[in-house]
């Protein structure tokens, strides 16, 4: 990719537009940092252009062309046009023509002011050959895709902002995401850019950045980052190299890297194999790699370990704290970023949330200096300190600051930061500890639950002042972020604690710090949580926790011990052992505060075998889970945890018993029995304390639990999904319910009654393939937002809402359910997306009050086989709109105003009855199908014509179509007018713009006369074929980038025009004119093809395949015998072509094809018989058989006016079209007379 001084280089007539147009449409391009050349600095001289004008040209990426009313007067203007257009013609290199007030057609035929001035060249003395040169560039710039703005057109910001929008698409990839107050980082910027020195080619360049923590390296990388992403062919910011490779390994980002810059996913199985793979896939590319945050030498050694595994166009920064690490590396340059200095530091904090405002009251002036003195230049510091003054009085934020010794500035960010922690009571730093130390990255409510756990009280109020403090976040994911530098402050602090000795620390994390606690027996008192998440072995004598008398929370995820532990302190109140390593539980254990207990994905024994621990009284006992305990067999008796509120056995694959005693659990409030597929019943439960059951996946569940007493209090979520064999559910109180979820319950016949049919705070209710269920009872569902009754095949009524008021709901699905005939009337005023597809009984659409969907974004009515109309709608959000297949539809849906402007997707496809379209307002529209209307008589008036971002338009088999009206189509890739076979015209396009269409069919229509003048400069596919009146190629303007397949079979064009003039076939391949491929003539790769063509062969031998679908045989010498047999060895063929073949007979046999649905025979002169027919054709085409006899023509007209929905057209010299009556499906005859 090349390197360009420029982005942009503006040609333009200074006295019409430099102070006006071109002068604005310069500022909102330097705004968005793009690097434009406009000729102010006196770079023109008399009427020769200079030379460093015309090294301006040479070095811009993209020329803009303002051709306003006198830009031809100035030959100067002329000359610059001309070296534009020699200069600037490459496949990264572009030219944007802008048409101010002038019309495009002026230009390219000079006409008005643009013909006026060149009549006046012409009579100077100067060359003709100089003046034809100007005349032609004008002409070739007319030609090309632009923006015209004319009079009244609007405002002309909003004009410019659609140039600069097409611009920035042009010369930059997509920017990573960066803060928000980038302050302080433009002259750092630019020396780290003159260091990689982008534009040498002499070598690969190592970059290091190096600072403190919190300082802005990972900022400073991202914004270099984005400014030259785009002069790479390929890029890649790797993230958190630190965390990553400690969590997923080094081969894990070496994946990542090659999948960015290589687009390739590989599995790597160690990282020498990585390095290897690196090496030699990416010698060749010129690369940006940003690789952020390492801490570690084998990190560098496994991505960038040389320069030689790189192209010498190649930059790679690295950020790191460690700035020997970098020059170890072999790193040549490196920068330390710098502080933010006291002017920058003010600028930062007043585009934050502490002091918004630019007018400081005056009292604060005072507390932003010392802000600024406090934190020291270090960005964090001031986001983290200033955010403790937010919204606090002048007298609050003195007192707050007041509790920050004074620190010399330029101190570490470790001793800034720790004054913020310093500032918190006791409580809120333990708490600020154990999240630093352990539950990074952990769900927001999971650690909620351990806090409260392990301290006896809740701590929400805690972690919401870590919130405020910017100390913690919480991500959109809900799990708790933190700074990596405030991370390593908390545990800076506890391993301050006692730095050679971790037993004596307070918290334990670091897998190599707890081996040693525990192999070396050297644990004490001073431990309260210990936290394992690693796949390691502990090799120890099962003694180590006998010292630790305070230890409260005991984590373990992944470890494997070499023997169970002997002894456990009963002072635990968290305990999680995944895969404990034994049957038992150590005799005399008996945590009396125990909380939490989670014993998930124990496969050694049934747990609940370990000394009848769960029969020792357990007041305290909150949460008891068994996930994935696969011998778990039996629940016992749990009346030993009276205040159990949550309890979960997910995955246990044997368990058959559930003991009655979970009944009488008062205080349950989760129960989760999921993928216990043996399980038949679930004995009674206490519903009143409940709010989550689930009850899903459960295979064999015969009946739904009952309630103790009937009553059902505060059930928030009930899931019973995939219960195949519940077929009822008895009645229930449901007033607080918010999730109701019956999906896959195949045979359950009855929705539940609910009294009073109060579901007031339900807000989703799914019920998908309940294939049983044949009605729901009425109920009042005012908070509802979801429903989805899908696949109910045997509902044949829609749920009756009380008052119809459903005025929340956000997604309705009654997809699918083939027997519903009607909805009753309802209010949808917050519907975003209804989905009523295949419901082949619904008679009619529902009726929306007020006719009101304004926020519908989706409406997809599918193979709606009864509907007949849809009333008219208020549409104004839609984005998705499918009628398809609405085979008794007669009429679009009337659209208040016409208003469909954010509609992206249309298709009325198979709507065989509708015969008109409403005008449109489609300015979003992107795919349009209008395929297989074989009575659309018109094609859809849109207003002002504008189509400008569509991108597929599908009009296949469009019988009644004759026309279609202008229209403005310049993001075109794929235009489908095929079998339209009464077409006259093709659409005229404005300013015959279809630079961007790669696909262009009009096949068989066989009415088209001509097209019109077109510009396809991307076309990859154009097939005319059987354009029967067609005798003229269409005149092609401008360049094509590529010389396409073309496909003119039957087509009488006798000339084709420039590219296509001296375009041949490669020499191996065959030329065949059934326009499916062509291939080399080999017989023995056959029965591996899924496609072949066979040319002028006069012996052909049958070979067996069933992959094949489409066979072409063309000038063959084709036996009875062969036709006989052959046809039976390929079973699956969809397509035959038999053209100019030697054949007398096509014989009975073919109907063993049953998945045939093309039989083309033109040009079989020899002909006689057609003897079978397959099952599944749609199309046969028998052009020029001039020995089909009349008793075959016969049986095959009589064959088609039987089947329903047919279209004969018979081609002779007198051309005409039978058309039998359309009932069915379609299925195309072409015969000779």
């Amino acid at each position: 990719m090349a390197s360009f001084t420029y982005d942009v280089f503006l040609s333009f007539r200074g006295d019409d537009t430099r102070y006006g147009f071109t002068g604005h449409l310069r500022k909102a391009l330097d705004d968005k940092g793009v690097r434009t050349f406009m000729d102010d600095d006196g770079l023109q001289k008399g009427d020769e252009i200079t030379p460093s004008l015309l090294k301006a040209i040479e070095h811009s990426k993209i020329a803009i062309v303002v051709l306003s009313k006198n830009y031809a007067s100035s030959s100067f203007c002329l000359q610059e046009l001309s070296k534009i257009l020699d200069s600037i013609n490459g496949k990264d290199r572009s030219i944007l023509p802008v048409f101010y007030k002038v019309d495009p057609s002026d230009v390219r035929k000079l006409k008005r002011s643009y013909g006026e001035a060149m009549d006046k060249h012409d009579e100077d003395e100067a060359s003709s050959s100089t003046h034809n040169k100007w005349k032609m560039s004008l002409h070739q710039v007319a030609n090309l895709s632009g923006f015209h703005y004319k009079k009244g057109d609007g405002y002309e910001h909003e004009f410019i902002a659609k140039i600069v929008e097409q611009v920035l698409r042009k010369i930059k990839p997509e920017a990573l995401p960066v803060d928000d107050y980038l302050v302080g980082l433009e002259p750092q910027k630019q020396h780290l850019l003159s260091l990689l020195n982008v534009g040498c080619d002499n070598g690969v360049r190592m970059v290091g950045i190096h600072g403190i923590g919190g300082i802005g390296k990972t900022t400073l990388a991202l914004a270099v980052y984005n400014s030259i992403a785009h002069q790479f062919e390929g890029s890649c910011f790797l993230e958190n190299v630190r965390e990553n490779s400690e969590k997923h390994g080094l081969p894990y980002l070496q994946m990542i890297f090659l999948s960015k810059v290589a687009g390739e996913k590989i599995e790597l199985t160690g990282v020498l194999q990585g390095i290897s793979i690196i090496q030699q896939r990416l010698r060749q590319k010129k690369l940006l790699l940003i690789i952020d945050d390492v801490n570690e030498p084998e990190q560098l050694q496994a991505i960038a370990g040389r320069h030689e595994w790189f192209a010498p166009t190649t930059r790679i920064i690295i950020t790191a704290r460690d700035k020997r690490l970098l020059t170890n590396h072999g790193v040549e340059s490196t920068y330390e970023v710098k502080e933010l200095n006291y002017d920058d530091s003010f600028k930062l904090l007043l585009k934050g949330k502490t002091f918004k405002s630019d007018k400081i009251i005056q009292g604060y002036w005072c507390v932003l200096e010392r802000v600024i003195n406090y934190a020291s230049g270090i960005p964090l510091a001031l986001e983290v300190i200033s955010s403790q003054l937010f919204n606090k009085t002048i007298e609050q934020c003195n007192f707050a600051l007041d509790s920050y010794d004074r620190r010399v500035p330029n101190k570490k960010i470790q001793m800034i930061l720790q004054m913020s922690f310093d500032t918190l009571n006791e409580e809120e730093k333990s708490v600020f500890l154990d999240i630093a130390c352990c539950f990074k990255g952990c769900k927001l409510a999971k650690v909620e639950k351990i806090l409260h756990a392990h301290y006896g009280e809740s701590k929400k109020e805690h972690i919401n002042v870590l919130l405020e403090k910017s100390l913690i976040k919480i991500s959109e994911s809900g799990k708790i972020t933190l700074h990596d530098i405030i991370e390593d402050m908390g545990k800076e602090i506890v391993r301050q604690e006692s730095p050679k000795k971790p037993g004596k620390r307070t918290r334990l994390w670091l897998p190599r710090d707890i081996f040693h606690v525990l192999e070396g027996n050297s644990g004490t008192s001073s431990t309260e949580i210990i936290y394992l998440d690693c796949s390691n072995k502990v090799k120890w004598d099962g003694e180590a926790f006998k010292k630790m008398k305070n230890l409260k929370t005991l984590i373990i995820r992944r470890a494997t011990f070499s023997k169970s532990p002997n002894y456990l302190p009963n002072t635990l109140r968290v305990l999680e052992w995944c895969e404990y390593p034994s049957s038992y539980l150590p005799c005399g254990f008996y945590p009396k505060k125990l909380v939490i207990c989670n014993f998930g994905s124990c496969f050694t024994s049934n747990p609940f075998e370990w000394d009848n621990f769960l029969k020792k009284k357990f007041q305290n006992m909150r949460v008891l889970n068994f996930d994935h305990c696969e011998l778990l067999t039996k629940i016992p008796d749990l009346s030993s945890l009276p205040n159990l509120d949550e309890f979960s056995f997910q995955n246990c694959g044997n368990l058959i018993a559930i003991d009655k005693s979970i009944g009488f659990l008062y205080k349950l409030k989760i129960l989760r029995i999921m993928h216990c597929n043996e399980i038949q019943s679930v004995p009674p439960l206490n519903w009143a304390s409940l709010v989550e059951l689930n009850l899903s996946h459960c295979d064999s569940l015969e009946s739904f639990p009952c309630a103790v007493d009937g009553f059902v209090g505060e059930l928030q979520i009930l899931r019973v999904i995939s219960c195949s064999k519940i077929r009822t559910i008895p009645p229930l109180m449901l007033a607080y319910l918010e999730e109701l979820d019956f999906s896959n319950c195949t045979s359950l016949e009855s929705f539940p009654l609910v009294v009073d049919g109060l579901l007031v705070n339900l807000k989703t209710l799914r019920a998908m393939n309940c294939i049983k269920l044949r009605s729901i009872p009425t109920l009042k569902l005012a908070s509802l937002e979801e429903i989805d009754l899908s696949r109910c095949s045997c509902l044949e009524s829609f749920p009756p809402v009380v008052d119809g008021l459903v005025d929340k709901l956000k997604t309705m699905s009654v997809r699918s359910c083939v027997k519903l005939r009607s909805i009753p009337p309802l209010k949808l005023d917050s519907l975003e997306k209804l989905d009523l597809s295949y419901c082949s009984s619904l008679e009619s659409f529902p009726l929306v009050v007020d006719g009101f969907l304004g926020k519908l974004k989706t409406l997809l009515v599918q193979s709606c086989d009864s509907l007949r109309s849809i009333p008219p709608l208020k549409l104004n959000s839609l984005e998705e709109l499918d009628l398809s297949h609405c085979y008794n539809l007669e009429s679009f849906p009337i659209v208040v105003d016409g208003l469909l402007d954010k509609l992206k997707t249309m298709s009325v496809r198979s709507c065989v009855k509708l015969r008109s379209i409403p005008p449109l307002k489609l300015d979003s529209l992107e795919k349009l199908d209008l395929s297989h209307c074989s009575s659309l008589e018109s094609f859809p008036l849109v207003v002002d014509g504008f189509l400008g971002k569509l991108k597929t338009l599908l009009v296949q088999s469009c019988d009644s179509l004759r026309n279609i009206p202008p229209l403005k189509l310049n993001s075109l890739e794929e235009l489908d007018l095929s079998h339209c076979y009464n077409l006259e015209s093709f659409p005229i396009v404005v300013d015959g713009l279809l630079d961007k269409l790669e696909i262009l069919s009009i096949d068989y229509c066989i009415m088209l006369r001509s097209i019109p003048p077109l510009r396809l400069t991307s076309l990859v596919k154009f097939n005319l074929s059987y354009c029967l009146s067609l005798e003229c190629f269409p005149e092609i303007l401008g360049e094509m980038r590529n010389i396409p397949k073309l496909y003119l079979d039957s087509t009488p064009i006798k000339k084709l025009p420039f590219p296509f003039q001296n375009f041949t076939l490669p020499p191996t391949s065959y030329p065949c004119n059934c326009g499916i491929v062509n291939l080399p003539n080999r017989v023995a790769a056959m029965s591996m093809l899924a496609k072949f063509t066979i040319k002028a062969e006069k012996k052909v031998s049958p070979v067996q395949s069933s992959q094949v679908q489409h066979i072409c045989l063309t000038k063959c010498k084709l036996s009875d015998e062969y036709l006989s047999i052959g046809l039976m060895l390929f079973a699956n063929v969809k397509e035959l072509h038999l053209t100019e073949c030697q054949v007398t007979v096509l014989p009975k046999s073919i109907e063993k094809c049953h998945f045939l649905w093309r039989l083309v025979l033109d040009d079989c002169e020899e002909l006689e018989e057609i003897k079978g027919i397959p099952p599944g054709l749609k199309e046969l085409s028998a052009l020029n058989c001039k020995s089909l006899t009349s008793s075959c023509k016969s049986k095959l007209l009589r064959i088609a006016c039987l089947w329903k929905h047919s279209v004969l057209s018979a081609t002779s010299k007198d051309s005409r079209v039978v058309r039998p009556p359309m009932v069915g499906r379609i299925v195309n005859f072409f015969l000779v007379s």
